[in-house]
């Protein structure tokens, strides 16, 4: 047997003990590590995984931190549906890198720097993982996945319509296709973002309309971007004549013909081309955005 092999079979003996509702340790065959599954309650169950990365192997010390993965999932005929189910009392997927160390000459655990068995290391990940289940101790927890879970997410996709509402109002463009519902499938691709395949997959999803154009003193602009650069002037100078504001500077401008030209050519552009630029950039990164905080593993212990 190669090393990698010894190491991967003497995982799997160390982790083969007896334990309330879950499996015999399966051994990895195409990498350095072992599974375990416990089930659960209403045909759900969590998949516990414990290995080295080959990364790891290759360093010349003799403790090698354990890469541990905890996930919680609806059971199918092909296994476990991860990430299928949950809320926040629901068990917590995580991952963890760098807490738990083997020293693989001695066959010990640590964490950190205190030696621990293979039962109490199993227990760690169970006690955490089902944390959120538990009604006060799991208070923290849970508000802390409402915060990245359901908040953020929330956040970003108010934020989105509110690009989108101001993207309309303003050039009279909007997306084709409804970014918001097919915001999950998005997401999920967020680790490919960038790949032929992923920008094929989403290209449509991020096509603009093309709004209709009008002669505007002998330049083609478009026809909302009239409207809604004269509506905000006039409630501009409406505002101004109300409370009896008067400003030096806008006064000067518009007293001369041609800085009052330069000033509506100028601030017509920004209005027409400009802005509607930044929020369409915007609104193709938000799902980036809402990716990386909506489908993130957590990491709540280090």
């Amino acid at each position: 047997m190669t090393d990698k092999e010894t190491i991967s079979k003497w995982l799997q003996e160390a982790f083969d003990f007896s334990c309330n509702g879950f499996s015999s340790p399966i051994r990895w065959t195409d990498a350095v590590g072992i599974s375990r599954v416990k089930e659960l309650p209403h045909d759900h169950a969590s998949l516990y995984k414990i290995g080295i990365n080959d990364e790891e192997l290759g360093k010349n010390s003799e403790r090698k931190r354990l890469s541990i993965s905890v996930s919680y999932g609806k059971k199918v005929l092909e296994g476990i549906s991860i990430g299928s189910e949950g809320g926040l009392s629901s068990p917590v997927d995580f991952d963890n890198r760098d807490e738990f160390l083997v020293d693989i000459n001695s066959k010990t655990f640590f964490q950190k720097e205190r030696k621990i068995e293979a039962e109490t290391l199993l227990g760690i990940l169970e006690e955490r993982h089902m944390r959120p289940t538990k009604l006060g101790r799991g208070f923290l927890l849970r508000s802390y996945l409402w915060f990245w879970r359901a908040l953020l997410p929330g956040l970003v996709k108010f934020v989105d319509l509110l690009l989108l509402g101001l993207l309309w109002i303003i050039s009279g463009e909007t997306l084709k296709k409804d970014s918001i519902g097919s915001r999950d499938l998005i997401g999920r691709l967020v680790n490919d973002w960038g790949t032929e395949k992923t920008k094929e997959g989403i290209k449509d999803k991020f096509e603009f309309t093309v709004a209709t154009s009008i002669d505007f003193f002998g330049y083609p602009a478009k026809r909302w971007s009239v409207v809604f650069y004269c509506v905000a002037h006039l409630i501009l100078f409406i505002l101004f004549s109300l409370f009896s504001i008067h400003s030096p500077l806008l006064e000067s401008i518009f007293k001369n013909n041609f800085s009052s030209l330069c000033y509506v050519v100028v601030s017509f552009a920004i209005t027409e081309a400009g802005i509607p630029w930044l929020l369409k950039f915007l609104i193709g990164n938000t799902p980036r955005l809402y990716g990386h905080i909506a489908f993130m593993r957590i990491n709540f212990w280090g």
